[in-house]
């Protein structure tokens, strides 16, 4: 009986890990169900790619300074015109076009999209000119992508009345998102800022002199004695005011904590999240030395459909199946147990492939096959080794025997794998990816599900 059970929770197992693996998990959202999981990533020759061509900026702004050769963004409507003065000057001086921005610039991009978990792109730096090519692939959010990467990526603390620089980027050792809950239950998404040594104590300094004022409690005549304006600060970030306000105490740990949004539905954190994540970014990445501007871009199709895509999955779905129906049919029970831990063994690829984000191609997908035949391969042997001879400690050996005596070729797929996984072409990268985490999968359905269940069958029969 107790062995019954073990096979049965084995195949129970089985069952919830195929469920995941193939069907998914979701949660339900607003207005629909959402999936849980991390959604696959096809590489550039499923999806199509997008080469975008950055071109330092070549142009002139206009600058206006007062009287006393401030700068200011626009003159008032009731002052004096002549007492301001008007200067076209290039939007990238001179002397900054040299090898160490355009650089610096490069570097830049590549620590923006490593941020915002792209993987895979390829940039391109003109070192004479400065000039880049930016190669994504191209899917929803790429026209995203791109509006980020131009970002300068300021950030500023100023006196909210005569614009005095209190704190910049300068001061600042990094930025992380961090989640809260309300009273109500909703959702807050903070913007958790940490100052180095230096910004830390100007931060306790300011929050000194921008404290919050208390209003004094009337005199005996009725008159307040509180004569305190209350001084506030602006932080801004990518030229634009986040906020504008007091500090209700002393800061002293040299952090501060600002909230991006509140949130009680999943779009609506989504996109407070997503705001909170692109202000990580531009802060954590120095900021941009240079301005750029989109001189064209070359969107560059898939040579392969969707329906073509649906085609090759549906043949390697039907190659799967007919290699299950003819182990059942063949093998009978062991058959059977040999065609659940396939099954438990490509579900758990299909969790690997989602959960490492490995781009999907048509190579990964040969790889996905080559794995298929492999392990039928493997269980046909073994099964026709357990035919042959139905003992118990046949049973036992040849459900991993086989394995070491074609040690040789498992030793090949995972040198295969191993070289392919470090090239950087996506296409052979995803080979290398599919074959190894294929081969992980497979190990563990078939020398410990498939093989538990077909010795512990094999104790019931001795039995």
């Amino acid at each position: 009986m107790e062995r019954k059970l073990k096979i049965a929770l084995i195949v129970l197992i089985i069952l919830l890990i195929s469920l995941v693996g193939f069907v998914g998990v979701y949660s339900k959202g607003v207005f629909s169900y959402k999936s849980t999981l991390p959604d696959y990533e096809l590489s550039s020759e499923l999806t199509g790619k997008r080469i975008t061509y950055f071109k330092v900026d070549d142009g002139e702004e206009e600058k206006i300074y007062d009287k006393n050769g401030k700068e200011v963004e626009e003159i008032p409507e009731d002052a004096n015109e002549e007492e301001y003065t008007k200067e076209n000057v290039k939007i990238n001086a001179e002397e900054n076009l040299k090898i160490e921005n355009y650089e610096k610039s490069k570097k830049i991009l590549e620590g923006r999209l490593n941020d915002l978990g792209v993987e895979y792109y390829n940039i391109r730096l003109n070192e004479n000119t400065g000039d880049m090519v930016v190669e994504l692939d191209d899917n929803v959010i790429t026209d995203t992508l791109l509006q980020y990467l131009l970002a300068k990526g300021d950030f500023s603390i100023t006196d909210s009345e005569d614009g005095t620089l209190l704190l910049d980027r300068s001061d600042i050792k990094n930025v992380s998102v961090v989640y809260g809950n309300s009273e109500t239950g909703a959702v807050i998404i903070y913007l958790d800022i940490k100052f180095n040594d230096k910004g830390a104590k100007k931060l306790e300094e300011v929050s000194r002199n921008y404290l919050k004022v208390e209003e004094n409690a009337e005199g005996d005549e009725g008159e307040d004695s509180s004569n305190t304006e209350q001084k506030q600060v602006t932080m801004s970030i990518e030229g634009t005011e986040f906020l504008t306000s007091y500090f209700a105490e002393v800061m002293t740990n040299g952090e501060l904590t600002i909230a991006v949004g509140t949130g009680t539905d999943d779009n609506t954190i989504y996109q407070y999240s997503t705001q909170a994540e692109v202000y990580t970014m531009l802060l954590n990445n120095d900021e941009m030395p240079l301005t750029y501007k989109i001189e064209s871009t070359e969107y560059f199709s898939s040579n392969i459909s969707m329906d073509t895509l649906y085609i090759i999955i549906g043949a390697i779905g039907a190659i799967s199946l007919i290699i299950i129906i003819y182990l059942i049919i063949r093998f009978r029970i062991d058959g059977l147990f040999s065609s659940i831990s396939f099954i438990a063994a490509m579900a758990m690829l299909l969790l690997m492939i989602r959960y490492t984000s490995t781009k999907i191609s048509l190579g990964g997908m040969a790889a996905i096959l080559v794995l298929i035949l492999f392990d039928a391969y493997f269980m046909k042997k073994i099964l026709e080794s357990i035919k042959e001879n139905k003992t118990l400690e046949n049973v036992k050996y040849t459900t991993y025997g086989t394995y070491l005596q074609k040690l040789d070729i498992i030793i090949t797929l995972l040198v295969i794998a191993v070289v392919f996984t470090f090239m950087p072409e996506v296409q052979v990268f995803s080979i290398g990816m599919t074959l190894f985490y294929g081969i992980i999968s497979l190990v563990i359905a078939n020398l410990l599900l498939m093989r538990g269940m077909l010795i512990t069958k094999y104790e019931i029969t001795k039995k």
